[in-house]
């Protein structure tokens, strides 16, 4: 069963549809169809498991050289940098796709997708408070969109300081990858990372 998250642009604001386990599809008719996925659902925190490249972005403008270091039992940090050989603005446009963890094993694709223009401006509201805390750790020079080329280097975020965001606060618990995606105007991947995590019971 797919779960669908709509973005739609309004006055440069991106507002998510979504409520609790009913999921909305819109179609050019204004017509919609309602979903009750038979899975556990609820408030939720993150626990991040894996953090790598992308295949095939070795030569990419947008460099993901990141990854998850378990500092102690309880504080897991992000580490290592963004490299960015064009300016990260909102030129470029924001997809990702979340695959699922089946019951029997093996990951399912699809069961949701973020799609959206503007993927700076996009990506700093999804962030919400936690944007701040990323590009400052990160040593950037702004935390407005674009953010300039360069290398941003960070020696460790803890996670638990990047939960002030503006993603549903209820989901369905499981485990997903998500394959984030920046493209240009001409629908050219130019940066990808990819992140699994588990989504379980605070």
């Amino acid at each position: 069963m797919k779960h669908s998250i709509i973005i739609v642009e309004i006055k440069d604001r991106i507002m998510m549809t979504k409520t609790f386990g009913l999921i909305l599809f819109f179609s050019s008719s204004q017509s919609s169809n309602l979903f009750m996925p038979n899975l556990p659902m609820g408030e939720y925190k993150l626990v991040y498991d894996k953090l790598y490249h992308c295949e095939s972005t070795k030569n990419n403008p947008i460099q993901f050289n990141w990854f998850i270091s378990k500092k102690t039992f309880s504080i897991t940090e992000l580490k290592g940098n963004l490299t960015f050989m064009i300016p990260f603005d909102d030129t470029l446009k924001l997809d990702i796709n979340f695959a699922s963890w089946g019951s029997t094993g093996g990951w399912i694709p699809n069961s949701n997708t973020i799609k959206a223009n503007k993927a700076c401006s996009s990506l700093k509201y999804l962030c919400g408070n936690s944007w701040i805390k990323l590009t400052k750790d990160f040593n950037s020079t702004t935390n407005s969109c674009p953010v300039p080329t360069g290398t941003y280097i960070t020696s460790g975020i803890d996670f638990k300081k990047l939960e002030d965001h503006n993603f549903p606060k209820v989901y369905f618990y499981g485990k997903y990858k998500l394959m984030i995606n920046f493209k240009n105007v001409e629908n050219k991947v130019v940066g990808c990372t990819i992140v699994e995590l588990y989504v379980i019971r605070p």
